[in-house]
Parts: structure tokens; C-alpha cells; sequence
């Protein structure tokens, strides 16, 4: 049976982390929710533009940088945060505090 439904519309704001996987899984959600009769907006990295968009969902872009110099692909900080720093994690984790972890938390 579930709980009884309101008569106006619920609007869900899903904020995922700027990457292809936390996105995705709110994507699932925010399918069966749009099919429920739900408005569904994302707000989501500015590298992501369009994409929620094109799947149904309203979208709201933000910027937690300065923008970049050229155009930039979707999650790419990410893939350039894995590509530089996958060195590191080569490392005995014991390492990894005083040559990534450290210098990440004083940034």
C-alpha cells in the first residue's frame, strides 16, 4: 500500500560527486522517480552539462574552480586526478601520508 501521496509534485535534488559512478547510481534512482511523476533535478559539475539533460532530468550546473582554459570532458578532473596521483598508491600506504595525504588535506 505505502504512505499516502501529497497531491503536488516532489522535487528531488540529487548533488553527486563529479564523476561517472556516484552519477550513475543517481541516475537509477532519479529514473524511477521521474516515472513516478517526481521532478527530478541534478546539480552537477559544469563538465557535465547536458548529459542529465539528455536522459530526462533537469540540470543545474555549478563550478568549484576556476574554469579551465579549454573545454573539458566529463568527469575529467577525475581522470587526471587518477592518472597523476596512481603512482602514489603504488606506495606502502605508510608513505603515501607524508607524500599525497598530507599535502592533500593542506591544500
Amino acid at each position: 500500500m505505502g504512505r499516502p501521496r501529497a497531491s503536488s509534485e516532489l522535487t528531488v535534488v540529487f548533488f553527486p560527486e563529479g564523476a561517472f559512478g556516484p552519477t550513475n547510481n543517481c541516475v537509477g534512482i532519479g529514473k524511477v522517480l521521474l516515472e513516478r511523476g517526481e521532478r527530478v533535478v541534478f546539480v552537477v559539475e559544469e563538465s557535465f552539462a547536458g548529459t542529465l539533460e539528455a536522459q530526462g532530468f533537469e540540470e543545474a550546473t555549478m563550478r568549484l574552480k576556476p574554469p579551465p582554459e579549454v573545454e573539458e570532458a566529463p568527469g575529467q578532473f577525475w581522470k587526471d586526478f587518477v592518472r597523476d596521483t596512481a603512482p602514489e598508491f603504488r606506495k606502502p600506504t605508510i608513505d603515501q601520508l607524508e607524500t599525497f595525504i598530507l599535502p592533500v588535506w593542506q591544500e
